[in-house]
């Protein structure tokens, strides 16, 4: 016992702490002595606060009082929950399978047989639950010291299973006579099996970190009090009794920003530290394990180090890179030396103005890049560019035909439709201000950049043949008088609208799901180019139907299947020089090229 005893700090051989009549802990033995590093951390997630510990930042504890759920709710709860004496009623269970656990010693069991819940923790941890190969939310509806010894024993799951012992040595003896007195009640202590010295050094150590508990209790102020904040308290005296700085000496200070899975069960951690990318991944190796797959070091305000830890992960940086780089507002384009690079294996962000991306917005764009989007997802990500193009053409509509609706409806013969050129004008404000509230955030995603390389040129013939053939989008001519002005503001606006809506907004939503060329890169015909094109010929027929007529296909030539294919060719055309060139400026140039062609071909 003598080992167990220098863990507690307890010189038995000392008259003086005797006649004091108490244990002194380590926080008793003098202020100048170095203290211990600060491992707990209440943070606030999308469901509300929980408690984390640095070095078991997989585990999430919540303490919040009433807090229950039934037998049926936990055993069919999340997977990666642990509910904590009484936090889940009925039996106490274990589902490996599941991995949801029930560590409880009050209904449904014969109580007298069962160990408490702080022991009933160290006999799962100490049997082999392995807490770093998934995400784990721990349950709690009160912070007696039995509950938040259980938690200490979770988030210390790593020193408890070291091959040394000495952690298990040091923290043993409170954990079993606090569950002897927990389960079969004070009077039991002889159950414990400890040396009547070190059982009442033991008991003076739980007395103490009872104290605050009681006082509150005795106050009545319990029921209102922080438990979160009471937890972590308590958490902080149990490592004074069980840890010296030492013990801390070989552990690097990280603090984990973010953190998502990528692929293959591996993990994608966004942090920062003063120590090095390497020290830093020898450490995230020993909290996550086999997990760690790409570490994110935050080394400044705006700058960071990515590392692929994991070789054998589906694709490399360099994806990431290129993920990076289009959502990134501080990234240059293609010709920048201002963006997110690399090798395969490590690399950093822009080096002339940093990123201006958060650390949870980069974790995502790991995780996008690592995994294959499904097909639901796509099928979404598609339904969402169709509806969201045709809420801005459906309002712009209205503009046309609603005034001309309640003018009828008010006895006004002509009513008050708007011309075409008037439609133009507001669908390309419409699209404009959607585009840019969009964009600026992910200005690579929308093509807002300066046009990189001229190898999109060659796409100047297929898109001029498409126009020709009616694939562009014209207003129609006024059938009221309107300023001289509108009318050719009209035939500059609505090419504008079309390739805002279309190669903008619907282009670029669809970047995110599906490749798309790069510049300098082999040439393909990419799903959002395809796409966007299908929806472009789709509205542009809509808006020459006679019914409402604002657009034409070839001026004073018939409607037929020809502006069809004519606008699946020029939409093709100008999707692949918006993808080849990074910017939506060239396709818009190439559509005024295109009405031009027409325009001058019409009066030869």
């Amino acid at each position: 016992m003598a080992s167990v005893q220098r863990g507690l700090g307890v010189m038995s051989g000392s008259k003086a702490r005797e006649a004091e009549g108490r244990v002194p802990l380590p926080a008793d033995r003098g202020a100048a002595e170095p203290t211990l590093p600060d491992r707990y951390r209440i943070k606030r997630d999308n469901t509300g606060a929980v408690l984390t510990c640095v070095e078991a930042p997989t585990v999430s504890v919540r303490v919040q009082h009433g807090f229950t759920v039934t037998g049926a709710a936990a055993r069919s709860a999340a997977p990666g929950s642990i509910f904590l004496d009484g936090a889940a009623q009925g039996e106490p269970f274990l589902d490996p399978k599941r991995e949801v656990y029930n560590l409880d010693h009050h209904e449904g069991c014969a109580r007298s047989f069962l160990l408490a819940t702080c022991e009933q923790a160290m006999v799962l941890i100490r049997k082999g639950l392995d807490l770093r190969k998934r995400e784990w939310t721990v349950y709690a509806n009160d912070a007696d010291l039995d509950t938040v010894l259980a938690i200490w024993v979770l988030l210390n799951h790593l020193r408890l299973n070291d091959r040394s012992a000495e952690t298990r040595a040091r923290i043993m003896p409170l954990v079993r006579l606090q569950g002897v007195i927990d389960a079969q009640g004070l009077d039991m202590q002889d159950l414990s099996a400890l040396p009547p010295e070190l059982l009442a050094e033991i008991q003076a150590c739980i007395d103490e970190l009872r104290e605050p508990e009681l006082a509150l209790k005795q106050r009545g102020r319990w029921g209102e009090s922080d438990l979160l904040g009471y937890t972590a308290d308590r958490l902080r005296a149990i490592d004074r009794l069980v840890y010296s700085p030492t013990h801390f000496d070989d552990v690097t200070d990280i603090d984990q920003l973010a953190r998502v899975e990528i692929a293959n069960g591996s993990v994608a951690v966004v942090c920062r530290s003063k120590a090095g990318i390497y020290e830093v991944e020898r450490q995230l190796r020993r909290l996550h394990g086999k997990r760690l797959g790409v570490i994110v070091l935050r080394t400044s305000a705006s700058t960071y180090t990515l590392r692929l830890v994991n070789p054998y992960l589906p694709t490399s940086l360099e994806r990431v890179y290129t993920y990076l780089n289009l959502v990134d507002p501080g990234a240059g384009g293609h010709r920048s030396a201002n963006r997110w690079g690399g090798s395969t294996e490590i690399g950093g962000s822009p080096r002339s103005t940093g990123t201006r991306m958060a650390p949870e917005q980069i974790a995502r764009v790991c995780q996008q890049a690592f995994r294959t989007p499904t097909l639901v997802q796509r099928l979404r990500r598609i339904a969402g560019a169709a509806l969201g193009s045709t809420g801005i053409l459906l309002a712009a509509l209205a503009s046309v035909f609603l005034p001309g609706l309640i003018g009828r409806g008010a006895g006004v013969p002509s009513g008050l439709a708007a011309s075409p050129a008037q439609f133009s004008v507001l669908l390309a404000t419409l699209g404009g201000a959607f585009l840019l509230i969009r964009g600026l955030r992910a200005p690579g995603l929308y093509g807002l950049r300066r046009p990189a390389g001229l190898d999109w040129c060659v796409l100047l013939p297929f898109a001029i043949f498409g126009a020709l053939a009616g694939g562009v989008w014209i207003p129609v001519p006024a059938t009221t008088p309107v300023p001289e002005w509108l009318e050719p503001l009209g035939v500059l606006t609505l090419p504008l609208a079309a390739e805002v809506i279309f190669r903008g907004l619907v282009h670029g939503s669809l970047v995110a799901s599906f490749g798309v060329q790069e510049c300098g890169g082999p040439w393909l015909l990419s799903s959002p180019v395809i796409l966007s094109a299908g929806f472009y010929t789709l509205w542009g027929a809509i808006l020459r139907h006679p019914a409402i007529s604002l657009t034409q296909a070839i001026p004073g030539g018939p409607d037929s299947g020809l502006p069809l294919l004519g606008a699946l060719l020029f939409g093709a055309a100008a999707g692949m020089a918006r993808e080849r060139s990074e910017s939506i400026a060239v396709s818009i140039l190439l559509h005024w090229i295109g009405v031009a062609a027409v325009l001058l071909g019409g009066r030869i």
